[in-house]
């Protein structure tokens, strides 16, 4: 599986296995014109058999705006992987995780990684949902 934390300027990204339930953070990608491309790169190279897309929904529990980019990045991704199952899942919270498993790095180590960590995350919650 590939989770992947989208933002407007970076996409994090994370590996998992369903057998061993199991995420490591992955690459961190820049957000521009190659992103779809990047990703569906990644998929076919690690066999990826579904891709879980973090969906920012507000405290309340609804779409808000950044969900609307979500959704049409979605969309593309689905477009581009039409083999591959692609879900979104609910990802309220899972930056204050992330920042707080790396308080103890630097600040400029721990924005290369956050994006990374916060798919990770994801992952781990969606794996976490399968027992």
């Amino acid at each position: 599986m590939l989770a992947i934390d989208f933002g407007l300027k970076r996409v994090g990204t994370a590996v998992g296995d369903t057998e061993l339930r199991i995420a490591v953070p992955g690459k961190t990608l820049p957000n521009d014109d190659r992103l779809v491309e990047r990703i569906t790169g990644l998929v076919r190279s690690r066999g990826v058999k579904k891709v879980i897309v973090g969906m920012p929904l507000t405290p309340s529990g609804r779409e808000g705006e950044r969900a609307k980019a979500v959704k049409a990045f979605v969309e593309d991704l689905r477009r581009a992987l039409p083999d591959v199952p692609v879900e979104t899942w609910d990802e309220r919270y899972t930056t204050q995780e992330a920042e707080r498993r790396l308080s103890d790095l630097p600040p400029a180590r721990r924005k290369k990684i956050i994006d990374a960590v916060s798919a990770q995350i994801i992952l781990e919650e969606y794996l976490g949902s399968l027992l």
